[in-house]
C-alpha cells in the first residue's frame, strides 16, 4: 500500500522480529544469534504491547544478576523506547512517574528501580541473586532475558514465584501469566539449557495459522487507520467491526499457546551486513562460540577436559551485594564495579594470585574463608603486549581500590623466577639481569602501596600428572574440612571459559595438558579459548593445596609433560 509519512512511521523489522510479533502468544521464547535485535526489537515492542494490554498491570524484568540488568538488558529496552516515544510523557524510568500518569494496581514504595507507563503499567526488576528482589511482587507477565546465565532451580524457587497477578483485573489478556524469555544458543557444557525444553510446548501448525491471521488482521488495522484519516465513516466503521471480532479470535487462539523461536544472526543480515558476519568468523576462533552466539547451533559433543571433575556446581553466580546499587536510580549512570561490590570479597583479608607471565599475561585473584572452609576465585585479569607487569598492577589495584589488606600471596610457575633476558623480547627494557617476571610484578605493586609475597621462589618443577591429580582432589568429592573450591561465574567469566577449553590428551600414556591453543589463536581470542587463565589458575591451586597429594606422588614417580619449566 502507497505510505502516508503524516500516518505512518516506518521501520525495519527482519523477519524473524516479525514473525514474533505476528505470534505473539501467551509465552513467547527467543533463541536467536548475536546481533538479532533480541532486546531492542524483540524484547522491547514486546514489553510495550503487553504493558499497553494490561493497563495499571505489575510486570517483571528479570535476569540472573541484579547488575546484568543494569549492564546488559536496559540499554537495549531504553533505545526501544527512546526512539519510539517521549520519557515523562509516555514512559519514565528510575523516578517517580508524573502526575499525569495512572495509579498502578500494586503499590510502589521505591521508584529508583522501575520503569513506568502513562496507563498505570509499571516493570519492577528482579534477579537470581537477589531472592529477596521477588518478594511481594504480584506480575502479570514476566520478561526474561539470557536466560543461558539462569540455573533451572533458581528460575523456579526465585522468580516465578512473582508471577501471581489478579486475574479478576487482568486475565482478560492473553498476556496474563505468560513468559517472555530471549537468549542467545546455550552450549550445554557451559550454560544452562534446561529452557530449550520449551521447544516441545509448541504447536507449530497453530502458531502458523496465528501468524497468518495476524499478517491477515496488520492490514484490515491499516485500512482502518486510513480510512479514519479520509474520515470515511462508513468505512471505518465496517472495518471496526471486522478488526474488533478477529482481535477477539485471535486472543482466544494465542492464549496459552508457545512460540519457541530459533534464528542466527544472519536473520538480521540486511540490518548488520555481510562485513559483520565476516567479521565474527574471522575474530572468533573458537568453533563452539561461533556455532553457538552466531550461527544458533547447538553443540552435542562433550570434551575430555584437564578439569575432569570440574561442573557448573563449582561456579556461584550470587556475586554481588548492592547496597551501593541500590542507591542509583534505573536512568542513571551506575558507575564503575569494584571489590567493594562483589558479595564474597572480604577487604579485611589478603589476596591470593595465580599467575602467569608471557606476551599473554593472566591473573585470577581468590580468597580463602577459613570459618566456611571456602576457597573463592573472584576476580581474573589480562593484558596482552605491550601491555605487561605495570598495566596488569594498575588493573588489579583500581578494581581493589577499596580493599583495606592490600597484601597479596603470588603463586606462579617456574617462568616467573627466570633470571634471564629473553624475557626482553617482550618486555618493554626496565630493570635489571636480576628482575624475574615475579619481581617486575611484585615491584608494579609496591609502587602503588601493595605488599607481594612471592611464594614460588625455587619451586620445583610441577608435571602435568601432578596437577591433574590435584585437580580431581579439589573438584571431587569434599571430604572433612577441605575446602571447597569454587569460581565466580560473572567476573571469572574468561577463568571459567579458559577450564571448558583445557582439553585433556594423553600422550604414549602420559597425561598432558592440550596447550595447543595459545599456538593457534591470536592474542585476544586466547583470553576466553585457550588455556592461558586456567593454566594461572592452576598454579594458584598448586601452591595453596599441593600437601593434598600423597607423599608418593613425588616428581620422581609422577608422568612426564611438564605444566611449567624446570626452576633454577
Amino acid at each position: 500500500m502507497k505510505i502516508d509519512q503524516e500516518i505512518y512511521t516506518e521501520n525495519y523489522y527482519s523477519v524473524a522480529q516479525i514473525l514474533a510479533k505476528l505470534a505473539d502468544p501467551t509465552f513467547l521464547y527467543v533463541e536467536c544469534g548475536r546481533g538479532s535485535g533480541k532486546t531492542t526489537h524483540i524484547l522491547g515492542p514486546r514489553l510495550d504491547r503487553v504493558q499497553n494490554a494490561m493497563p495499571g498491570s505489575c510486570l517483571v524484568l528479570a535476569s540472573s544478576t541484579y547488575k546484568s540488568i543494569f549492564d546488559n538488558i536496559l540499554p537495549g529496552l531504553m533505545e526501544y523506547f527512546h526512539d519510539s516515544y517521549s520519557q515523562g510523557y509516555y514512559y519514565e524510568i528510575g523516578k517517580e512517574p508524573p502526575i499525569h500518569f495512572k495509579k498502578c494496581n500494586t503499590y510502589i514504595e521505591n521508584w529508583k528501580h522501575t520503569i513506568s507507563f502513562w496507563n498505570g503499567t509499571v516493570v519492577q526488576f528482579v534477579s537470581c541473586d537477589r531472592p529477596e528482589s521477588a518478594l511481594g511482587k504480584n506480575a502479570a507477565h514476566l520478561f526474561v532475558d539470557e536466560m543461558l546465565r539462569i540455573p533451572e532451580d533458581r528460575f523456579a524457587e526465585r522468580i516465578i514465584p512473582a508471577l501471581r497477578s489478579d486475574r479478576a483485573k487482568f486475565g482478560h489478556s492473553h498476556y496474563f501469566m505468560g513468559i517472555t524469555g530471549t537468549s542467545s544458543t546455550a552450549n550445554f557444557e557451559t550454560d544452562e539449557d534446561w529452557w530449550m525444553k520449551y521447544e516441545k510446548n509448541m504447536d507449530a501448525e497453530l502458531i502458523g495459522l496465528i501468524q497468518e491471521l495476524a499478517y491477515v488482521l496488520d492490514g484490515y488495522k491499516v485500512e482502518l487507520i486510513e480510512a479514519r484519516a479520509a474520515s470515511d465513516t462508513a468505512r471505518e466503521q465496517k472495518l471496526l467491526s471486522t478488526v474488533q471480532r478477529w482481535e477477539k479470535r485471535l486472543t482466544e487462539l494465542r492464549r496459552g499457546q508457545t512460540y519457541y523461536m530459533r534464528a542466527s544472526s544472519f536473520s538480521n543480515i540486511k540490518i548488520l551486513g555481510i562485513d559483520y558476519i565476516e567479521n565474527q568468523v574471522k575474530n572468533i576462533k573458537d568453533e563452539d562460540k561461533l556455532n553457538t552466539s552466531i550461527f544458533a547451533i547447538r553443540k552435542r559433543k562433550v570434551k575430555d577436559l584437564f578439569f575432569g571433575k570440574f561442573s557448573k556446581e563449582h561456579i556461584f553466580t550470587d556475586s554481588y551485594k548492592y547496597e551501593r546499587l541500590d542507591q542509583i536510580s534505573a536512568g542513571s549512570v551506575a558507575g564503575e564495579f569494584s571489590s567493594r561490590d562483589l558479595k564474597y570479597c572480604d577487604p579485611l583479608q589478603p589476596l591470593y594470585a595465580g599467575y602467569d607471565p608471557g606476551p599473554f599475561t593472566s591473573l585470577v585473584i581468590a580468597q580463602r574463608n577459613m570459618a566456611k572452609h571456602e576457597f573463592r576465585a573472584i576476580k581474573d585479569f589480562c593484558v596482552i603486549h605491550p601491555e605487561q607487569h605495570e598495566e596488569l598492577a594498575e588493573k588489579v589495584c583500581s578494581f581493589f581500590s577499596y580493599h583495606r589488606n592490600k597484601t597479596i600471596m603470588l603463586h606462579y610457575d617456574r617462568a616467573a623466577n627466570q633470571h634471564d633476558p629473553r624475557w626482553r623480547d617482550f618486555y618493554p627494557v626496565t630493570g635489571d639481569l636480576n628482575d624475574t617476571d615475579a619481581m617486575l610484578l611484585r615491584k608494579a605493586f609496591q609502587k602503588r602501596g601493595w605488599t607481594v609475597r612471592l611464594m614460588s621462589l625455587g619451586a620445583p618443577t610441577i608435571y602435568y600428572a601432578q596437577h591433574y591429580r590435584l585437580l580431581n582432589i579439589l573438584f571431587g568429592k569434599v571430604e572433612g574440612n577441605r575446602d571447597r573450591i569454587l569460581i565466580d561465574g560473572n567476573e571469572c567469566e574468561a577463568l571459567v571459559s579458559s577450564i571448558y577449553h583445557s582439553p585433556l590428551k594423553r600422550s604414549e600414556g602420559r597425561i598432558v595438558l592440550d596447550k595447543s591453543s595459545e599456538k593457534e589463536l591470536d592474542y585476544p581470542d586466547q583470553r576466553l579459548y585457550s588455556t592461558q587463565v586456567a593454566t594461572a589458575y592452576m598454579y594458584l591451586l598448586w601452591g595453596e593445596y599441593k600437601k593434598l597429594l600423597p607423599a608418593s606422588d613425588a616428581p620422581e614417580n609422577a608422568f612426564a609433560g611438564f605444566a611449567s619449566f624446570t626452576s633454577r
